[in-house]
């Protein structure tokens, strides 16, 4: 991959360097203590602020943004999951959580970058997470 913000994006992804919420959340000190950990691992989008109140039930968890649910399951990015390449949509739809290395073969990975890279600009829109650093400074 050339583009070093997409090469960026996958690395990141494939080390659990990320910033989903499965994966800060574990870290966050943020939430009450009458708040589950779980929900500071949730989705954003898919469980509801409403929900909270549901969650000392034990049959109720919210949903937890990890690399599966953000690559295949979230509906905030059903758009470009849909204008996916075939075979990269067929890959990811039977993608098995914990095998991630499989979505990295050389035929996937260059329209799987892009794909990742265009999700974290969706999900980061405030802090573009993956800016290129190397790009020349003009003088003036």
């Amino acid at each position: 991959i050339r583009e070093y913000e997409r090469r960026k994006c996958m690395a990141k992804l494939r080390a659990s360097n990320h910033r989903l919420c499965g994966e800060t959340g574990r870290y966050s000190s943020q939430g009450t203590d009458t708040q589950p950990k779980a929900w500071r691992k949730a989705c954003k989008t898919c469980s509801d602020h409403d929900a909270e109140g549901l969650a000392n039930l034990p049959f109720f968890d919210p949903i937890i943004e990890d690399e599966q649910h953000f690559l295949v399951t979230c509906p905030l990015y059903n758009t470009p999951r849909l204008a996916l390449q075939e075979h990269v949509k067929s890959a990811l739809l039977s993608w098995e959580p914990l095998r991630l290395k499989e979505l990295f073969d050389k035929d996937l990975m260059v329209p799987f970058s892009r794909y990742v890279h265009g999700l974290m600009v969706i999900r980061f829109p405030e802090d573009p997470p993956y800016i290129n650093i190397h790009k020349s400074k003009t003088n003036t």
